[in-house]
């Protein structure tokens, strides 16, 4: 008997499983496209790219660079049914640039999803919201003119 192996693709999974499935249980991806429409043309929507950087941030915390070189690495395509070719650098700024004016608005209504989601007794409890800003510079190996750009979101609601 003989086997032929024509070609062996290995991809990591990790969290992405976990993160896909409790972003679609908080409605990120509605949350962001219903606040932040984009162009009708458009391969991916805005609220399906950010749930993918809220992945990454939760996976490889790394420079926000070439994050379609580590959705070719991990299973971001069989998880989240998008390709990596449409998360170059230029459309994650557009997706970053289009929520950043939301910010207040997507951090409220993910943390209202959160608390009627996982039933969070809100009685007593602490929010911190925090946002990092980062910059597009030419340390991280960019060129061209800078621009800010929202980097990451942190959440952190504790029931005391």
């Amino acid at each position: 008997m003989e086997y032929v192996v024509s070609a062996v693709v290995e991809k990591r999974l990790g969290a992405l499983p976990v993160a896909a499935d409790f972003s679609r249980r908080l409605d990120v991806a509605g949350i962001i496209d219903r606040l932040c429409p984009g162009r009708e043309t458009a391969h991916v929507t805005h609220g399906q790219v950010i749930e993918v950087l809220v992945a990454n941030r939760l996976t490889a915390p790394a420079p926000l660079w070439r994050v379609d070189d580590w959705a070719r690495e991990w299973a971001v395509e069989d998880v989240f049914g998008i390709e990596p070719e449409l998360l170059n650098d230029d459309r994650l700024g557009r997706a970053l640039d289009a929520i950043a004016p939301h910010l207040q608005e997507i951090s409220d209504s993910v943390g209202a999803r959160a608390i009627g989601e996982f039933g969070i007794d809100v009685a007593t409890m602490h929010w911190d919201m925090t946002v990092r800003h980062e910059a597009l510079s030419d340390r991280a190996g960019m060129e061209g003119p800078r621009r800010s750009a929202v980097a990451a979101v942190g959440y952190e609601l504790r029931a005391v």
